[in-house]
């Protein structure tokens, strides 16, 4: 996950919008794209940042191939990001 991505989605978001992602789970991809992700590559760069996921849960309108795969994340900033990741 790159960490240049959560900051400018910290830096564009007021600060207290919610930031709605669509995660879709990669875990045993060698090389890429597309690249291996996973639910935990989002917390470890938004976390730092002030975001928590507030809601996890799984994409009821993913595509037949995709059910369980994708899941709808719900984040808000909680308190003021780290100093450093």
């Amino acid at each position: 996950m790159r960490l240049a991505w959560a900051e400018t989605v910290s830096r564009l978001l007021k600060p207290d919008g919610e930031l709605i992602t669509l995660i879709y789970l990669i875990s045993d991809q060698e090389g890429g794209p597309p690249y291996n992700n996973t639910v935990a590559d989002y917390q470890k760069v938004l976390e730092p940042l002030g975001f928590k996921a507030v809601c996890m849960e799984d994409n009821e309108l993913a595509i037949k191939p995709r059910k369980g795969v994708e899941k709808l994340g719900r984040w808000k900033r909680c308190g003021r990001p780290q100093s450093s990741l």
